[in-house]
């Protein structure tokens, strides 16, 4: 599972961003971090291979100017920097769209074959996958001409695609996740909406909180500055913009596929599992999603990482859970990555 973060206020964005990614980064991420920033007409943007402070020492991200902005720090799963996110969509040579995304094609993965066509009519349409490298693996597809692209670099493209057909960036969004589904969050930063940060959601976790001062976005809201007020779930399968001091929310008309509610016995019930797995001893994040999602009904996709998420925040803030942050082998021999380990107090 990677993380995410965004910001849309009257703040620099990129320092909250960054506090906010160092914060919840250990969860998931910290193989591959990239941030991306919009600012008079222009997206800004810088990634690398590595985690946070990595990303912090050896590029300008602090200080991408701009008060709206998206970031990402991505699990161990192959490819160099170029396979970091965001994902940029271009036109005429300028940047229109900056991505990032955190899912697994997961229950999906039978409409892969299709969304390779879909991968390779882009290609064909001349939508440019800057992540596309020759790479001798069995994880991930090939395109027509033999190479690789990064799944949210495809995504990045389907949205702008959408968008050249006159979709607004929430529109466009929902239409690129319905027809190229995957158990999946996203967020998106648009020339079109400049003062937005563009969400769709399925499944996978993302909460909004608001300050005085802007709106914070972020896979946990433990991520969040003490400011951002009462977190909330977004709607699952649904897209929408959240503005500094709003955000409108649009359900997808023709959902992909099942969502399993979170209601007041699932969340009972995870709380008591996942007391129970921390109780046995120290653990990671991954564990506690697994307890999370034996407590759902039958249905085609879980939010068992959001109602984990959402559990640990609340064990957080009553002070019952302690974090540890470890560090272990990242993406490369060179590199070490966070990771957060989780204690009852």
């Amino acid at each position: 599972m990677c993380n995410i973060a965004g910001y849309a206020g009257t703040q620099p964005a990129a320092p909250i961003l960054l506090k906010m990614m160092l914060a919840e980064e250990g969860f998931g991420g910290g193989y591959y971090t990239g941030i991306a920033t919009v600012h008079e007409g222009r997206i800004y943007y810088a990634k690398l291979t590595g985690d946070t402070k990595r990303l912090i020492d050896n590029t300008d991200a602090a200080s991408l100017p701009g008060t709206v902005g998206i970031i990402h720090s991505r699990s161990k799963s192959g490819g160099g920097d170029e396979w970091a996110h965001p994902f940029v969509g271009t036109k005429n040579g300028e940047t229109q769209i900056a991505y990032v995304a955190n899912g697994v094609v997961g229950h999906f993965a039978p409409q892969r074959p299709e969304q390779m066509k879909i991968a390779d009519a882009l290609l064909a349409a001349g939508y440019d996958m800057q992540s596309r490298v020759v790479l001798d693996s069995k994880m991930y597809n090939k395109l027509s001409d033999g190479t690789t692209a990064h799944m949210s670099d495809v995504m990045c493209q389907l949205i702008l695609s959408e968008m050249d057909r006159g979709l607004a960036p929430a529109d466009a969004m929902a239409a690129a996740f319905c027809g190229m589904p995957s158990e999946i969050v996203g967020l998106l930063l648009s020339l079109a909406n400049p003062d937005a940060v563009t969400f769709s959601r399925i499944n996978y976790p993302m909460s909004v909180g608001f300050a005085d001062h802007g709106a914070y976005l972020a896979t946990t809201a433990i991520a969040f500055p003490e400011d951002a007020g009462e977190p909330m779930l977004l709607p699952a399968c649904s897209s929408g913009c959240v503005y500094r001091d709003h955000m409108e929310i649009i359900p997808f008309k023709d959902p992909p596929a099942k969502v399993a509610p979170i209601t007041a016995r699932v969340r009972a019930e995870a709380y008591d599992a996942i007391l129970a797995r921390l109780e046995e001893g120290p653990q990671m994040m991954g564990a506690l999603c697994k307890a999370a999602a034996l407590c759902f009904d039958e249905a085609d996709l879980r939010q068992d990482a959001p109602l984990a998420y959402d559990i640990l925040h609340a064990l957080h803030k009553a002070d019952k859970v302690r974090f540890e942050q470890l560090r272990v082998p990242g993406a490369f021999e060179h590199l070490d990555a966070p990771k957060i380990r989780i204690s009852l107090v």
